[in-house]
């Protein structure tokens, strides 16, 4: 009897960790990726006849992190986030905007990309179905009323601000083709982009141009109909607005 009553205190013991762990020892010490709201309008809208302040470089002096390449938001929405860039695709899975230690990480674009003169912008970041992720967010895509009230994606980089239109949603589970950086010509880009648009979940209704620039984020899918596959992720893709 003594001992059926010590298994159960420790199954009780072994669930209250779990739980615990769940709930506290995951919880991330502050979510260093998001910029207030108030930041990014004061520095796109400088008002008072202030001079227009770069707050990419703002934010490398404030975080101390010169890997700072800009601030990915979204419309209608308080979501701006830090985007970063180093030389793997590693790094910032499991590193802050000041370089510390994280599970969270930190969005990040593709260490193959050069910002100033690229076609197609890939930015990866963490999902997770229990716990708040730098790129979770995107998993509201899958249904297409958000995507209507949330259709447009910006990109404020040290020199500029690009405004994308959502084209296509969708989970990737076998091709991967999204990766693909380098293109013969501009026929075969077009062909690739507009195979893109159409993997996608819904139909977006943007038409596609052949000299479209495109941005893609990319997370971990935690759909259930796709929990079989080993790697599956989501991608919600973008065109510049020109």
């Amino acid at each position: 009897m003594k001992k059926k009553i010590l298994i159960m205190i420790l199954l009780i013991l072994v669930v209250f960790v779990d739980v615990y762990s769940i709930n506290h020892l995951w919880t991330p010490k502050s979510k260093t990726y998001y910029i207030s709201e108030n930041i990014i309008a004061n520095v796109v809208e400088p008002t008072n006849n202030q001079p227009k302040i770069n707050v990419v470089e703002e934010l490398r002096k404030e975080y101390k992190n010169d890997d700072i390449k800009g601030i990915l938001s979204i419309d209608n929405s308080d979501y701006n986030a830090i985007v970063t860039q180093t030389t793997d695709n590693s790094f910032y899975l499991s590193r802050d905007a000041k370089k510390t230690r994280d599970g969270l990480g930190t969005p990040f674009i593709d260490y193959r990309i050069d910002l100033n003169n690229t076609k197609k912008i890939l930015i990866f970041a963490h999902n997770s179905k229990y716990k708040e992720m730098p790129f979770k967010i995107l998993e509201n895509y899958y249904d297409e009323e958000y995507y209507k009230e949330h259709k447009y994606l910006t990109l404020t980089l040290e020199n500029e601000n690009i405004k994308y239109e959502i084209f296509s949603v969708y989970v990737d589970y076998q091709d991967f083709d999204y990766y693909d950086l380098n293109f013969k010509n501009n026929t075969e880009w077009f062909n690739h982009i507009k195979k893109l648009k159409s993997n996608s979940f819904y139909d977006t209704g943007v038409e596609l141009e052949s000299d479209d620039d495109i941005i893609i984020l990319q997370t971990c899918s935690t759909l259930k109909k796709y929990s079989n596959y080993k790697h599956k992720f989501l991608v919600v893709m973008g065109r510049r607005v020109k």
